[in-house]
């Protein structure tokens, strides 16, 4: 009996931890947002303003609610949106980081599609 309570004791801590670190990986939009253009400014030096209008473009992206089919073409030009407000060597760069991004991802679902 007292070892079945002890079972039952550590199965139910170890539901909780991993409960919670779920909830800690979940970010909101605008942490992601703010994740994202920080990430920018280091790589671009990015200036007030062109952050404050990535941010708003950023805004407007999350606000609207693309169906699947739609979100590729919706998120393509967020970027060429994003790449407008650039000046051409920060394009350059945002290119590279874009092709960066989307090579890791490929890797990724390569990756996880053989586990």
């Amino acid at each position: 009996m007292k070892r079945m309570l002890l079972v039952m004791a550590i199965a139910f801590v170890t539901i909780l931890q991993v409960s919670a670190q779920d909830n800690n990986r979940q970010m909101t939009a605008q942490q992601r947002t703010e994740q994202r253009i920080k990430l920018m400014d280091e790589k671009l030096n990015l200036s007030d303003e062109q952050k404050t209008k990535i941010r708003e473009l950023y805004a407007n992206f999350n606000k609207q609610k693309y169906p699947r089919e739609k979100r590729k073409e919706a998120r393509e030009k967020l970027t060429a949106d994003i790449s407008l407000l650039l000046t051409a060597e920060q394009q350059i760069t945002y290119k590279q980081m874009i092709e960066q991004s989307i090579a890791e991802m490929k890797k990724g679902k390569r990756s996880k599609a053989k586990e």
